[in-house]
């Protein structure tokens, strides 16, 4: 029974897992006799095994009346699995395609906006915030103004990948954290080689000595506020996304206010502090 099921999970029905299995216990065998052991329908017997054959775990003889042998398991099993993935490999190359067809189609889709347009979305667990996260970092276009609460280092480590992408693409990073949030720049100073020099040239740090907001700014139109737990200021308790220009412009206004007044942290001269500790 459990063989069975372990070749449904592989891709056989239930009657060819047990074909299947009937003919590796039998040997070469006619139909009837794998019929009688297997328990397949005696009037499905024929197209199971001529399936088995065209998945390659069965072998057929033309003579009269016809006989079966099970190809080996190791080989059969190897085979179905080359051909799944080629098959898969085709089906995704014609998936992006159809996608990149798709995304220049919809480009051409006129949409219209409200001046006083206004969305907003929430995200509690976790893994709804790690999503929220990705997304904002999947879609910038220009530049990210972050002031985040202590909770989000973490975050902006499982992000490094998305946040290397958005560098990529010429997005600018800025990045204000408290005191309690100098761990983040040691850490960040200490990736290796390339991810290093482009954070570097993206990411923006500057250090502000008293703030109790934690807001972001996406391309000046989306907002992310950031609401800690009323107990424990070090939990989140949810994330909002704010799509509002106004607000938005009223938000980086105090942002720049800040940063303005913050002092400028260089990821360079913190891994030169951290491996040189008294130098100064």
């Amino acid at each position: 029974m459990q063989n069975e099921q372990l070749l449904q999970e592989v891709g056989l029905n239930i009657y060819e897992a047990a074909a299947y299995l009937s003919l590796l216990k039998l040997g070469v065998s006619e139909a009837r006799d794998i019929y009688r052991d297997s328990e397949v329908p005696y009037g499905k017997i024929y197209s199971v095994l001529e399936s088995l054959v065209g998945k390659g775990f069965v072998e057929v003889q033309a003579s009269r009346p016809k006989k079966f042998r099970a190809v080996d398991p190791e080989l059969a099993l190897d085979t179905f699995f080359e051909r799944k993935k080629a098959e898969v490999e085709r089906e995704m190359a014609l998936l992006k395609n159809s996608v990149e067809e798709a995304k220049e189609a919809l480009k051409a889709v006129p949409t219209q906006k409200r001046k006083d347009e206004f969305f907003w979305t929430t995200a509690i667990t976790e893994s709804e915030i790690k999503k929220f996260a990705v997304s904002i970092y999947s879609e910038v276009k220009k530049s990210v103004c972050v002031l985040p609460p202590v909770f989000g280092i973490s975050i902006v480590f499982y992000l490094l990948p998305e946040i290397i992408k958005a560098i990529d693409r010429g997005v600018q990073i800025k990045l204000m954290i408290s005191p309690r949030f100098m761990a983040l720049a040691s850490m960040l100073s200490h990736q290796e080689g390339e991810i290093l020099e482009k954070l570097k040239k993206g990411l923006d740090i500057r250090l502000v000595q008293n703030s109790n907001s934690c807001f972001g700014i996406v391309d000046d139109s989306i907002v992310v506020l950031f609401q800690p737990h009323p107990t424990d200021r070090d939990r989140v308790l949810s994330v909002v996304k704010v799509r509002d220009s106004g607000l938005a412009k009223n938000l980086k206004e105090e942002f720049e206010l800040l940063w303005n007044a913050g002092k400028k942290l260089d990821l360079q001269e913190e891994l030169e502090d951290k491996q040189n500790p008294g130098k100064n």
